[in-house]
């Protein structure tokens, strides 16, 4: 995956890597899911010198058809960091 988006200075941060999840079909209803996985890419920081990061980080989703709603978690220390970070996937 390759996405894009705005970090807590208001400037663009790009992100590229693989996700990984294995996911569960709790309900009879075959369209509903649940996922738990990891992601492994590269970021870079405007406040860095955009110098690219390795990331490992957990991932979690919920899903209906091709609708995906997944979900990470970005640790840190004291006022720097612990960040919840989401967004939706369409699968055409």
């Amino acid at each position: 995956y390759m996405m894009a988006f705005k970090d807590s200075f208001n400037k663009w941060e790009p992100i590229g890597g693989y996700g990984w999840e294995k996911t569960w079909r709790p309900l009879e209803d075959d369209n509903f899911r649940l996922g738990l996985g990891f992601t492994a890419g590269v970021t870079a920081r405007d406040n860095w010198n955009y110098i690219p990061i390795p990331v490992l980080l957990p991932l979690a989703s919920i899903g209906y058809g091709p609708a995906t709603f997944q979900m990470t978690y970005i640790p840190g220390s004291y006022n720097n960091g612990n960040v919840y970070f989401a967004w939706m996937r369409f699968q055409f």
